[in-house]
């Protein structure tokens, strides 16, 4: 119910975005942002389904973790990490703003988001090289159930690849979050830097506690994402990160 209410959520968020018009870095962003997190739900609510107990109770040939790992597990990764990323151009974008107020209309343009995104997005699809190329859905014995049955199959190079995409899985989602916490920082500390100025060039009591007021929620909001997204995204990492050293823990 959580996961087809977040779906909901991503379309309305679609539709908005969409309907203020795709021609700001900032609507482009969390637009693909949006479509993201569809995926990532879509691909979750598989595993939730692959992973029943009831499932392998039915009388069908398929072993839907093994096909799970294979059209849901790595893809639902991706989209994560995709979102992690896109989350880490959008801080900086904001950082940006902070910094260089006048000038970032010129630096951060439309289409050179939909570069970056179009990057971000690439790079992270090509990094299932490595695993893809060793695995396929194929069919093989079973001699508990004495039967034929649809699972994953291993190519013959299996031992060079195996662990490859879990370690840049980590690494890429590791360098994530350190930007997405550094980065943050950086926004926090200008932020309270400028109301500190604020302060001091208005006279005017009321305008002060307005100041103060808009950029304390505006610091708290940012340190509200960037620690649900941080936390969010530790217990998978820990996982891939034993996957990686301890071959026995993946499939």
């Amino acid at each position: 119910m959580i996961g087809l209410l977040g779906i909901v959520a991503n379309v309305i968020n679609l539709i908005v975005f969409y309907r203020h018009g795709l021609n700001s870095s900032i609507n482009i962003s969390l637009f693909v942002m949006a479509i993201s997190d569809v995926f990532t739900i879509i691909f979750v609510l598989g595993a939730n389904l692959c992973f029943n107990p009831y499932i392998g109770q039915w009388p069908v040939p398929v072993i839907f973790a093994e096909v799970y790992y294979i059209t849901g597990g790595w893809p639902s990764g991706v989209s994560y990490r995709i979102t992690l990323y896109i989350t880490v151009y959008i801080t900086a974008e904001r950082c940006l703003c902070i910094l260089f107020p006048l000038k970032v209309k010129t630096m951060v343009t439309p289409i050179r988001s939909k570069f970056v995104i179009a990057l971000i997005v690439i790079f992270n699809t090509l990094t299932l090289v490595p695993e893809y190329s060793s695995i396929y859905m194929d069919w093989r014995y079973d001699s508990t159930r004495n039967e034929s049955v649809l699972g994953v199959a291993f190519r013959s190079n299996r031992l060079q690849t195996q662990g490859v995409t879990f370690l840049l899985h980590v690494c890429l989602v590791v360098i994530g979050l350190f930007c997405v916490t550094t980065l943050t920082s950086i926004l926090v500390s200008n932020l309270r830097r400028q109301t500190k100025w604020r302060m001091k060039s208005s006279s005017d009591a009321k305008q002060q506690a307005a100041y103060s007021s808009r950029d304390r929620k505006s610091q708290l909001m940012v340190i509200v994402v960037a620690t649900s997204v941080v936390i969010c995204y530790i217990p998978l990492t820990c996982v891939s990160l034993v996957s990686v050293f301890e071959p026995q823990f993946s499939i």
